[in-house]
């Protein structure tokens, strides 16, 4: 059994009422709002706690920074390049399906995979 804080259970909170992967300041700014003022070493341990629980996933956006979210379905991103909306898409033909085909015609041997669109928004458009 672990230990539950008032940090954790607040950031638990916090992915729960954001649809959207949040950067690790997201996530301090959001605490703070909620009058918590955890040092950001705090932060980063609970959040490698919580991916190591398997609570929460990292996504990658090539933007330098990860952002985290709640670990749900396979899903897909995307991404406003200019309002920085993010928004979850899952598409209908699973691409671990085709897993079996890249083995069979290049030896490779995927693990994970990231496929995430951007572009403009119709409000950027």
């Amino acid at each position: 059994m672990y230990k539950t804080t008032k940090v954790r259970s607040a950031m638990l909170e916090i992915f729960t009422r954001n649809p959207t992967p949040l950067t690790t300041r997201d996530i301090i700014l959001k605490l703070k709002q909620n009058h918590l003022n955890p040092n950001k070493t705090t932060v980063y341990r609970e959040i490698e706690f919580l991916n190591n629980l398997g609570l929460i996933t990292g996504v990658d956006f090539g933007e330098g920074k990860k952002r985290y979210e709640l670990t749900r379905k396979h899903h897909h991103h995307i991404i406003c390049i200019k309002c920085k909306t993010i928004k979850d898409i899952s598409l209908e033909k699973d691409l671990g399906l085709d897993s079996s085909k890249i083995i069979k015609t290049t030896g490779f041997k995927p693990i994970s995979h990231s496929l995430e669109f951007f572009g403009l928004c119709k409000n950027c458009q």
